[in-house]
């Protein structure tokens, strides 16, 4: 079980409303662009995926946790049929997939890369993406930039990162702790949840933890060239500026190495 088949059910409310959704409008554009099939890795809920296939793109997204594919699901009701028969969802591990044919564009956003932290579940994705990717095609891969402040704080630093409504009388609350290896590059995140009503007793209590790995721009795309890859593009944001010092964000565009 991941922290992701934890928090399904409050995935949208939590990391979806904490993404301010630049990344939705970028990624739709691109797919657009890309003028054939995309493959989104890490699709959970449909908080990109479902965008794009409104635009018109055909689209198919695998997640390995079932819960978050089954709010997707939930979702996609919504769509009309045209729409619905351009989506194609499965419970599938990115860290090495077979789907046997090839996209246009393949994307791996909201830093859903960080999540391999094995090298060889890392490696294995990265070659299952150079052989579903077509010629002339794009992967779009994005991750958080380290933030030497967050680094400099001792690991039982409490972030009290928000507390918000989700439904009449009833309240959100999430903390989390960083235990940090900055040798290996590793973050391990655990995150407390609290649903409490409007005199703040507690109605529901869980945590999840998740490891990641986070990477400096010359480590991921030098990641990037060792696996096959060439970069077309490094962006700072969603908005199209070349990557700087100041970024919060990277985003990587890669096509086939020849």
């Amino acid at each position: 079980m991941t922290s992701y088949d934890i928090l399904a059910p409050y995935y949208d409310l939590d990391m979806g409303v904490n993404n301010p959704g630049h990344d939705i409008a970028f990624f739709t554009a691109r797919a657009v662009a890309c003028g054939g099939d995309v493959l989104e890795l890490g699709c959970g809920t449909g908080r990109i995926t479902l965008p794009m296939v409104r635009a018109g793109c055909r689209v198919t997204g695998i997640d390995c946790a079932e819960p978050m594919l089954r709010q997707l699901q939930r979702k996609a009701e919504s769509l009309s049929a045209e729409e619905r028969a351009r989506l194609d969802w499965f419970h599938m591990d990115m860290g090495g997939f077979q789907l046997g044919r090839r996209f246009a564009l393949i994307i791996c956003p909201f830093a859903a890369f960080t999540y391999l932290v094995d090298d060889g579940v890392r490696d294995a994705c990265l070659r299952s993406v150079r052989e579903h990717l077509a010629p002339g095609g794009t992967f779009l891969v994005d991750t958080f930039v380290p933030r030497p402040e967050v680094a400099a704080l001792p690991n039982d630093h409490v972030f009290r990162d928000y507390r918000r409504g989700i439904a009449p009388g009833r309240f959100l609350e999430r903390t989390k702790t960083i235990r940090k290896d900055a040798t290996r590059g590793i973050n391990v995140l655990t995150r407390n949840y609290r649903v409490t009503d409007e005199a703040g007793t507690t109605i529901e209590a869980f945590s999840t933890t998740s490891t990641i790995r986070y990477y400096h721009r010359e480590e991921l795309q030098d990641l990037l060239e060792r696996s096959g890859f060439s970069i077309l593009e490094t962006l700072g944001d969603y908005e199209g500026q070349p990557y700087s010092n100041k970024a919060l964000m990277m985003v990587f565009a890669a096509g086939l190495a020849i």
